[in-house]
């Protein structure tokens, strides 16, 4: 690939990250969970990350598609993920 699409690339995926990242924060909000508690109910499945080195991960927007369908998993919200992430891709 080269450079100019790897940078159109980022560019394209870029609203992707933020809708992720707003939607499991505002998830997490709505369901009175904090970061450290997140952390221990993805280490009650197996996953273990720190409560900083997930927070990051969130904010950025930047983790792998497993850990994305975990954390969705925890939180409990297999349903309405996926359709409210798009729709705020979309706006």
């Amino acid at each position: 690939m080269h450079q100019d699409q790897s940078i159109r690339n980022k560019v394209a995926l870029k609203a992707y990250k933020q809708s992720i990242s707003r939607y499991i924060r505002s998830a997490m909000v709505l369901k009175g969970i904090k970061y450290d508690k997140l952390t221990k109910l993805l280490s009650d499945i197996g996953i273990e990350l720190s409560s900083d080195n997930l927070r990051s991960k969130v904010s950025k927007g930047l983790f792998s598609a497993d850990l994305l369908v975990a954390i969705i998993d925890v939180l409990e919200v297999e349903q309405q993920a996926l359709p409210e992430i798009l729709k705020q891709v979309k706006q």
